[in-house]
């Protein structure tokens, strides 16, 4: 055997490289050991799962910490934290709509929601407890309450509004504003004053005063528009089903604007009448009627011919009680009634 002290620094490197290493025994496990090992086990927790939604530890204790700045660089100062609940959508959804469901309940059959109070503006001749009395919704739950239906009830029973406008205020009251029609022209029958005509020709019953209406005194009632059928002529029925007649005026717009016109080249002071049988007209301070038919077609020719037509009288000395110059190319005066 070659001596370790005769051998080179390398051969010595190279012989500690091929001794083998020490195999250790192992440590004989005893049944204390075992116990042991098997105890710790036992009390092992998993904090994760194996799949999603399978999680054996959850936190309902997780606290949200809040700092809020001193205003000293690299201090603040930690609050109290309080824990962060989660609650599912589910349960979520499940509570909202059972909130619905009572919320629901109180409004059918609680009185606080139950109509008592209408507010109506707008109106200056039309009584507002007239339209109050007539809406007779008081006393009926507010979700139902339609306030279209309102509108159109309005609208139907006081021929004086002319629009009406409905909203509901939660949670017992009613907003209504009315626009009433405007009068042009008081209409004289029989030296009794039967009603207005506006602008549109519509008429509706008078109530107090309105400003400058132009008086027409006559012995019978205005031509109706084409196509316009009577109320009053209709059955239950034919008036629920009748629903074209109600949009158009009772009066002849063309009428109307006829009298409006009219009424700017008659002398003043003078009454303006009308007849079936020659239109509209008015009594001549000289003592005779004189007609223009009932629209304003060529109205100023009518005009310049009853003013030629009255000098020639005039000339001859006559004492007509009628000039009509309904038709422009054919008028006539009548001496005797």
């Amino acid at each position: 055997m070659t001596n370790p002290d005769n051998l080179s620094r390398a051969d010595q490197v190279r012989q500690r490289r091929k001794i083998t290493p020490v195999q250790r025994k192992p440590i004989p496990r005893t049944q204390e050991r075992i116990s042991r090992e098997a105890q710790s086990a036992s009390r092992v927790v998993s904090r994760t799962g194996n799949y999603r939604g399978t999680s054996t530890y959850t936190s309902n204790n997780r606290r949200k910490s809040v700092y809020l700045p001193t205003g000293i660089p690299g201090s603040e100062v930690r609050l109290p934290s309080m824990p962060q609940f989660r609650i599912s959508w589910r349960l979520l959804s499940g509570l909202i709509a059972i909130a619905m469901v009572i919320l629901l309940y109180v409004m059918l059959n609680g009185d606080t929601f139950r109509v008592n109070q209408i507010n109506l503006t707008g109106g200056i001749r039309v009584p507002a407890e007239e339209v109050k009395a007539s809406l007779n919704v008081t006393g009926d739950s507010i979700i139902f309450v339609q306030p279209e239906q309102v509108e159109e009830q309005i609208i139907a029973t006081f021929p004086d509004v002319k629009s009406a406008h409905v909203t509901v205020s939660m949670p017992n009251s009613l907003n209504v504003v009315i626009e009433e029609r405007i009068p042009a022209i008081l209409w004289h029958e029989n030296e009794e004053q039967l009603f207005w005509i506006d602008q549109d020709g519509y008429t509706f019953t008078v109530r107090g005063e309105a400003n400058l209406p132009i008086r027409v005194y006559s012995e019978t009632t205005p031509p109706h528009s084409l196509g316009y059928v009577d109320p009053l002529t209709l059955t239950d029925e034919q008036a629920a089903n009748e629903k074209t007649s109600r949009n158009i005026a009772p009066i002849d717009p063309n009428f109307v604007a006829a009298i409006q016109k009219l009424n700017t080249i008659k002398p003043s002071d003078t009454p303006m009448i009308y007849n079936q049988k020659n239109g509209l007209g008015w009594r001549d301070p000289n003592g005779w009627q004189v007609f223009f038919g009932t629209s304003t077609e060529d109205i100023e020719l009518k005009l310049n011919e009853y003013n030629h037509i009255v000098v020639a009288i005039l000339d001859k000395n006559l004492q007509p009680v009628l000039i009509s110059v309904e038709f422009l190319h054919a008028p006539y005066y009548r001496l005797e009634p």
